[in-house]
């Protein structure tokens, strides 16, 4: 795969100017208690009536939880070798370490806690996508740690570059360059670009994510704060082909990513508000001018809230 030969030339073009250590912990002790570490991490994702339901659960690892660990265990070098290609669009960072928690309650999949921590929940590995001795698994754990490293980049960039997400909207395009980034990473084969044109399985999802990317931003423009988190709920969570904000955007980056090897590079420099010119580029024509109609409706809308008046 294209994106493959990349790590590798980025690697070797950077052997030995940096380096990325990958630690791997446990987040279940002897006696099948949640870590204090892993406690932390969950605190911050949960209800708080959710999260002292499992608190103090014994629950001792399963032998499919045992394997996913085992299987993490396995790709701890590879993705110590992988590191600085991954971080190579980000350029001047260096990859930042990664200490990575395997709990088994209360998580996503994969997920970051801070800007060196990663947390893989074998319990929901086991369950969404069963034995990890499946040959695909390898690969899909790749993909994960790809995901969730970029966003330990992402993190790192955005202490160098802040951006303000005071509003809705602008919420909407921070999660987006987040989130999108991190989805192009997650994509297997079947959503990949040949020559710039979209697979067929992308083909038909855009033509569903499009115009509700489109419908989504201009509520948005003007949404309180409780629309917003309605509006914003299938955004990057949920199941991955209705993701309309992270997926869209990362189906686009894909489209020109199989065209030039600085596409990833350039999303990161164009920053959240590089939102804008991604979907302006892939949008159908007759949909440019609702982009630009979506921004002049959140200026006023933020005057407006400025003043005190919404």
């Amino acid at each position: 795969m294209r994106f493959l030969l990349l790590i590798v030339l980025h690697v070797a073009a950077s052997a030995g100017a940096f380096a990325a250590t990958v630690e791997i912990v446990p987040g279940v002790d002897d006696t099948g208690r949640a870590t204090a570490l892993w406690r932390e991490m969950i605190r911050k994702r949960l209800p708080a009536a959710d999260f002292r339901a499992i608190e103090h659960l014994e629950k001792p690892l399963t032998a499919g939880e045992a394997a996913w660990a085992a299987l993490i265990h396995s790709r701890a070098a590879p993705w110590e070798k992988e590191a600085p290609a991954l971080a190579q669009v980000f350029r001047p960072l260096a990859p930042p370490a990664a200490r990575i928690v395997l709990g088994n309650r209360g998580g996503e999949d994969a997920f970051t806690h801070d800007p060196h921590t990663i947390g893989f929940d074998l319990e929901r590995l086991q369950a969404i996508y069963g034995d990890a001795a499946k040959p695909e698994n390898t690969a899909r754990i790749d993909r994960f740690f790809r995901h969730e490293y970029t966003h330990l980049l992402q993190k790192a960039w955005l202490q160098q570059h802040p951006y303000a997400a005071d509003t809705p909207l602008d919420a909407a395009l921070l999660g987006t360059w987040l989130e999108g980034m991190g989805n192009w990473y997650s994509m297997s084969d079947g959503w990949r670009a040949t020559d710039g044109r979209e697979s067929g399985k992308a083909r038909e999802t855009l033509a569903i994510l499009v115009p509700r990317f489109v419908a989504r931003l201009a509520a948005l423009a003007c949404a309180t704060e409780s629309d917003a988190k309605r509006l914003m709920a299938d955004h990057s969570m949920g199941r991955f082909d209705r993701k309309w904000g992270a997926l869209t955007a990362a189906l686009w980056i894909e489209q020109e990513a199989s065209v030039s090897d600085n596409a990833l590079r350039n999303f990161v420099l164009a920053g959240p508000e590089g939102v804008w010119a991604l979907a302006k580029r892939h949008v159908e024509p007759s949909l440019s001018p609702v982009l630009e109609e979506i921004r002049a409706a959140e200026v006023l809308c933020r005057g407006k809230r400025s003043d005190g008046q919404d």
